[in-house]
């Protein structure tokens, strides 16, 4: 089933705001590893599309019943108020990063990584790696994270933020 893409006008059906070719070159400017099928790249960006409806994002939903989170009323970037009607390029190419970071997370998942090697033994060849806790804040995706740097204008809050925890 072909993506409905999102134009600004607030489609209650919509599913995507790019498309699987817009993926396809973004993915080979930034080296980014994607599946080959299409069918594949446009789910990739649905399942992107749906982590995205999830985010805090500045503003309110510009259009009742519209599928996705943008187009949005009432955000200000850099002091400019920004048309209700716009899709910004951060959040178009913070999609298809995410999208990217999704099928890159799918092949590798985080609680797979190993830690750092913390004994080798070479005769035998015994490795021993460091356990890689995951207290619930493990990132799905990889570190490196461009859809964050795309959003970060766009979203409610913006950088690193400490959680205090209680033994």
């Amino acid at each position: 089933m072909a993506l409905e893409i999102e134009d600004g006008t607030g489609k209650a059906n919509a599913d995507s705001y790019a498309t699987a070719l817009e993926l396809a070159d973004r993915a080979a400017a930034y080296g980014w590893e994607l599946p080959w099928d299409t069918e594949l790249q446009e789910v990739l960006l649905r399942r992107a599309a749906e982590a995205m409806n999830a985010m805090r994002w500045k503003g309110g939903r510009a259009v009742g019943g519209q599928a996705l989170a943008w187009p949005r009323a009432g955000v200000v970037v850099d002091g400019e108020h920004l048309p209700a009607d716009a899709i910004p390029a951060g959040v178009r190419y913070g999609q298809m990063a995410l999208a990217a970071e999704i099928y890159a997370d799918d092949q590798n998942p985080p609680e797979m990584k190993r830690g750092a090697v913390v004994r080798q033994k070479v005769d035998v060849m015994e490795t021993e790696y460091a356990v890689v806790e995951n207290r619930g804040r493990l990132s799905r995706a990889a570190p490196e994270r461009p859809s964050a740097v795309q959003f970060a204008d766009y979203l409610e809050r913006r950088g690193l933020f400490v959680a205090a925890h209680r033994a």
